[in-house]
């Protein structure tokens, strides 16, 4: 009867590991089925492989893009920084409620963003016009609204 208990555990581990194999096919379906929802598919290196559309909120620092339409500040094309882009994510955050109301939105974003522009502007190649711009946006969490920032830069005047 005592080898009853290792039997079980081995069964449970090899159930464990086939489940978890089916996990990254099972990932890679929700982001290409669903972007929207689950964000673009990413490699182990956290980058997209190839260009893809997706909201705002899923761009990350060090992720290059354009906006497919200017008008639409909200969908953007992330595509490898290899590939030619406009834009690349210098930072990103979190506003607080209390910095919303002490300094103002705007000027709270610009406070946050001013030391990553300063970096990529120090390392914008010579002869070159760095801009930067912010996307703002809020996502409900739980019962709470919480304001998140994307600071995006650009080498050429927008």
């Amino acid at each position: 009867m005592r080898f009853g208990r290792p039997v079980a555990m081995a069964a449970a581990v090899l159930l464990v590991g086939s489940a978890l194999a089916g996990c990254s096919t099972v990932d890679t379906f929700l982001h290409d089925t669903f972007p929207d929802q689950f964000g673009p598919q990413r490699g182990p290196d956290g980058r997209v492989s190839e260009p893809v559309d997706a909201h705002s909120y899923y761009l990350e620092t060090g992720d290059c893009f354009d906006f497919p339409d200017p008008s639409v500040r909200t969908e953007v094309r992330i595509v490898r920084c290899a590939d030619e882009h406009a834009f690349e994510v210098i930072g990103q955050g979190e506003i607080t409620r209390q910095e919303q109301v002490t300094q103002g939105l705007q000027n709270a974003v610009s406070a946050r963003c001013a030391e990553p522009f300063e970096r990529f502007r120090a390392n914008a190649p010579v002869g070159s016009r760095p801009d930067q711009e912010f996307l703002i946006s809020e996502q409900k969490v739980g019962d709470r609204t919480v304001t998140e920032y994307v600071c995006a830069a650009a080498l050429t005047k927008l």
